[in-house]
């Protein structure tokens, strides 16, 4: 057998050189954006740290300065307390000079008062307040229990009697014991720190941060109302979303403020100084998210566009390389394809690399192997169609063999495959079915056999199948006739010793079965009524007591005797007897239901079987009845018309009663003798 070399289709894919184009584009691509990645994450990081760190160092600045001058207005009050100028017994004229030296040295306090322990201001600076009543007021209460320090408050008795000024007053007021020398108190000095000291604060801190940070100051009372902070603020609760606790929340972070926008944000509380314990004042520095990221963002562009000139740089030298890389490859590549074609064409020595140098020398050497084995294949393959030739006809002569062999057993012979189809059959299924064996093949046996048989012997069929022997006996109606056989499956498995399939071999028994189901007729019938004899009511009586504890129902048995018989018997002959039983079995399967069964034991001996009953004790009374009245009636034989009598006893199984069904007979049994002897009514 010889071959013709077809010429390879065109090849339609990428060259290497393409790919690897592609894939030096790709990592230089992924190298930027993952390094570009990495930086800016860094950078992020860098600007959220710097910015909130300088913010940060605002609002430290700003908390110092707030508890450094409040804790200094603290001791001077409680220094001047304590002065023999501020002890009773000086005049309120003295006291008022103390107060205004410590005014002048100090401008920012608004007002500074002596006020006696019963609320009425004695001195004060500029006289103002004097003699008028302020034990209402909060800093005067706070004062009589011990050092005082109020939250920040606009002036209420002060406001018209103070000079005019572009912003309202507003105070903190700072109050201190004044004690008696046995210790008792004998007034509360009073001071309102102008808050003006504190804007005073903000404005230079806030100088600082406008010029270099462009950053935003607010300091918040402990219920979180502005007190300093930029314009139309002041006065409003700060709103922190995200923020719950303000001094909780003490740190530096970008935050959300409910508009919109983020920001850079320090929270830092105040904590007091020496004595001064502070009052819950929390300073907030914020700085835009676009000025505080402003370097980070340009950095951002820088990036981009450095990322984007890296990236275009390699799409223009990716393809040079490549295609340096690949031109050793193609020129070895037009070879094979040229050797593919037909076409004598040596491959190429290539040295431009170590591995395109072993690829050439390995494609040499696979080309001068591949001119060895031709020529060898040529020689093996004129020797293997000769044994082709030869061994075709060896296994056509056994195949015919085969078909003689089946064909020629008694017997439907067949190979099966796993999906139930036909692989063989011998002539024995024409015989059995008018079907051409050859057309059988490829058939399934649904086709042949009808779907309810296959699903009838699927139990089989699943055992051979799994591997093992299986042998059944099997019934159907074929040409309508029934035809009884019995069939062997035999697995077959392949070389891997998995099951391929199954031999049939099925045998006809139907003479032998039908000798079996006459024999077993003749075995279990009463030969002279045809009725169920002794032995198939003995077999049949324990399956209907198990259905009785199976179904929850009772069952009766009756068991009865003919009286008079013997006199018909010994009067007539036994002729007119064996018509008499005969007639008497035909009137008991009249009596009763379809469901109940009639039997002959012997002689003039009938048992009936009632299954079920729904009253144990009236149902055997009316059947019984019923049975009397049957056989009361005159019988007519040939020999003369004869009238009889029947005795009756009866005995019930209850479900779980634990009799068996010998008891139950022989209960029967003595009920009807007892019957008979009292000539009563059965029961």
């Amino acid at each position: 057998m010889t071959t013709t070399a077809q010429p390879a289709p065109p090849l339609r894919r990428r060259s290497l050189a393409h790919w690897t184009a592609i894939a030096l584009a790709w990592a230089v691509l992924v190298a930027v954006v993952v390094l570009l990645f990495l930086v800016e994450r860094f950078a992020e990081r860098h600007a959220t740290r710097t910015a909130t760190a300088a913010l940060a160092q605002i609002g430290w600045q700003m908390r110092e300065q707030l508890d450094r001058g409040m804790a200094y207005r603290y001791e001077e009050l409680r220094i001047l307390s304590g002065l023999q100028d501020m002890q009773p017994g000086q005049l309120p004229e003295q006291r008022r000079a103390v107060l205004e030296r410590v005014q002048q040295s100090f401008p920012l306090y608004a007002w500074i008062g002596y006020v006696h322990r019963d609320g009425r201001v004695e001195a004060a600076t500029g006289g103002l307040l004097e003699g008028q009543d302020v034990s209402k007021r909060p800093w005067f209460q706070g004062g009589v229990q011990g050092a005082f320090v109020g939250d920040v408050h606009p002036a209420l008795l002060l406001e018209k009697l103070l000079p005019q000024q572009q912003e309202p007053w507003r105070f903190v007021d700072i109050a201190m014991p004044v004690r008696e020398g046995g210790g008792g108190l004998h007034a509360v000095l009073g001071a309102h720190l102008s808050w003006e000291w504190a804007r005073d604060l903000q404005r230079n801190l806030l100088a600082q941060a406008q010029a270099r940070y462009q950053a935003e100051l607010f300091v918040v009372d402990a219920k979180r109302m502005v007190l300093l902070g930029p314009a139309g603020t002041e006065g409003k609760p700060l709103d922190l979303p995200a923020v719950g606790e303000l001094r909780g929340a003490a740190g530096a972070a970008m935050r959300d403020w409910g508009d919109g926008r983020h920001y850079a944000t320090a929270i830092v509380p105040t904590v007091g100084e020496g004595n001064y314990p502070g009052v819950g004042w929390v300073v907030v520095v914020r700085q835009s998210e676009q000025v505080a990221f402003a370097d980070y963002h340009q950095l951002q562009r820088e990036m981009a566009i450095g990322g984007i000139a890296v990236c275009l740089l390699a799409a223009l030298c990716a393809p040079l390389a490549a295609r340096r890389l690949a031109r050793p490859l193609h020129r070895l590549t037009e070879a094979v394809g040229a050797r593919a074609a037909g076409q004598a064409r040596p491959v190429p020595p290539e040295t431009a690399y170590r591995e395109v140098e072993l690829l050439s020398r390995a494609l040499a050497d696979a080309d001068a192997r591949e001119a060895r084995d031709r020529a060898a294949l040529e020689q093996v393959n004129a020797g293997l169609e000769e044994r082709i030739a030869e061994r075709t006809a060896q296994i056509r002569a056994s195949q015919a063999q085969l078909h003689s062999i089946t064909d020629n057993i008694p017997a439907l012979v067949a190979d099966v495959d796993r999906t139930l189809r036909y692989r063989f059959a011998n002539r024995a299924y024409l015989d059995w079915f008018g079907r051409d064996p050859d057309a059988l093949i490829g058939e399934t046996m649904e086709s042949l056999y009808g779907d309810a048989a296959v699903r009838l012997w699927q139990p089989e069929l699943a055992r051979v199948l799994q591997g093992e022997r299986v042998q059944f006996e099997r019934s159907m109606v074929l040409n309508g006739q029934r035809r009884h056989s019995t069939a062997i499956y035999l697995p077959y498995r392949d070389a891997h010793g998995q099951v391929d399939g199954f031999h049939a071999l099925v045998f006809d028994t139907t003479a032998s079965k039908e000798l079996e189901l006459r024999l077993e007729e003749e075995a279990t019938r009463d030969a002279l009524t045809g009725l169920p004899n002794r032995r198939l009511l003995q077999r049949n009586l324990p399956a209907a007591l198990a259905r009785s504890e199976r179904q929850g129902h009772s069952l009766a048995l009756l068991f009865l005797d003919l009286n008079g018989f013997k006199a018909v018997n010994d009067t007539h002959g036994h002729e007119a007897g064996d018509a008499l039983l005969r007639q008497v079995g035909q009137r008991l399967v009249a009596a009763v239901r379809v469901t109940d069964t009639v039997a002959r034991l012997a002689g003039d001996e009938y048992v009936v079987l009632l299954e079920p009953v729904n009253d144990p004790v009236a149902d055997p009374v009316r059947v019984a009845a019923k049975i009397e009245a049957a056989i009361a009636a005159p019988f007519a034989l040939e020999a003369a018309t004869v009238q009889v009598s029947v005795s009756i006893g009866s005995a019930v199984y209850r479900p779980r009663c634990g009799i068996s069904a010998e008891e139950l007979l022989s209960g029967a049994d003595h009920a009807m003798y007892a019957a008979k002897r009292s000539g009563r009514k059965p029961i």
